[in-house]
């Protein structure tokens, strides 16, 4: 992970702090620091989520493909991993050094999500031996300023939770080999269930603690690290050390524990806003029917009684924005997918699109 480099006083004034339980920014050791999660930043992908944890930014998108199951999983979708640290976001970042970093959070990411049950990759399947879903976690470091696989690992969870997977609406059969067909409908899909998907957990060990949340300072007082994913109920998932420290078993075993405990917070926040973004995506998608799909006479009802002379896609989209001010979607993109729809008809429109 990425360091700083601190004089031998600096050193000492931040490990004397962590034993006392008064770190430089204030917090206790097992304190997180706020945290902002923004959603849909990126219009192409089928999710996408950008987190950011003080000056640690990440923006992590998914991309759902069809492909062939593995031969030794005939039956199982998959979930791929790329990570791409930014040069900018740190020096160390440059030429090799990012390329180790992003194969270390990879392997972390696969063998946290590989335990059997953080998610249903059966659902993924479409025909056994021949169609599946691929999940692209594609993750881009734009700034590290420490705990940055938490922070990876914390957005995946919840892209994935937003992840919108299209619906296979039937087979054809070319030849007799079968081809899956999907709905035309962008708004017809279903999430993936992400509730023990595993968060990851890092603990540096600063002095002769333990710390939560890092920040890049405390990581270069630190000589090795432990990361361990934690699902929603407190299991461990995996247990990866990174760095050149060495931990006896008593110490692993309070770590452990400390994890699980940290974990099944993070668990039940990350939750909690997954739940709030799809919400949100309902209410856009119908506003009067949730479980419905956006349909032109929902938009004819919600401007019906306004007293609003509705000449223009660009009205429509007003009066949608005024009405659900809480809506993700701006103002241009409902115009665009507006026009797009030819959502105006000429018994009950007076000026042009």
């Amino acid at each position: 992970m990425a360091e700083i480099n601190l004089s031998d006083e600096e050193k000492y004034f931040i490990i004397v702090g962590v034993a006392q339980d008064i770190r430089a920014d204030g917090r206790a050791r097992l304190d997180y620091r706020s945290k902002e999660i923004e959603a849909n930043v990126i219009t192409n992908a089928h999710g996408s989520i950008r987190i950011k944890l003080a000056e640690t930014d990440v923006i992590i998108a998914t991309k759902v493909e069809l492909g062939s199951p593995d031969e030794d999983k005939p039956e199982l979708g998959k979930l791929e991993f790329l990570v791409d640290c930014s040069p900018l976001a740190s020096p160390e970042f440059e030429g090799r050094g990012g390329d180790q970093l992003s194969e270390t959070i990879c392997g972390i990411l696969t063998s946290s999500y590989s335990t059997s049950g953080a998610i249903d990759m059966k659902s993924l399947c479409i025909v056994p031996e021949k169609f599946c879903y691929v999940i692209n976690v594609d993750i881009l470091v734009l700034q590290c300023g420490g705990n940055l696989l938490d922070v990876i690992a914390m957005g995946c969870k919840a892209c994935l939770g937003i992840c919108e997977i299209p619906v296979v609406t039937g087979l054809r059969f070319d030849l007799g080999e079968p081809t899956p067909v999907f709905t035309t409908d962008e708004y017809e899909f279903t999430y993936l269930d992400v509730r023990e998907a595993p968060v990851v957990v890092t603990l540096p060990r600063v002095g002769r603690y333990f710390v939560i949340d890092a920040t890049i300072e405390e990581e270069s007082c630190s000589k090795g690290k432990l990361a361990i994913g934690v699902t929603s109920k407190g299991d461990i998932t995996s247990i990866d050390k990174i760095g050149r420290c060495c931990y006896q078993l008593r110490s692993l075993a309070a770590s452990i524990k400390l994890a699980a405990k940290v974990g099944q917070g993070l668990n039940k926040v990350l939750l909690e806003k997954i739940e709030s973004i799809k919400s949100q995506k309902k209410q856009l998608i119908n506003p009067d029917f949730p479980e419905g799909y956006i349909r032109r006479k929902t938009y004819k009802e919600l401007v019906a009684g306004v007293d609003v002379k509705i000449v223009r896609v660009a009205d429509v989209a007003t009066v949608f924005a005024e009405e659900f001010p809480t809506a993700t979607y701006s103002k241009p993109y409902l115009t665009e997918k507006l026009n797009q729809a030819n959502f105006f008809s000429s018994d009950w429109t007076s000026g042009e699109d």
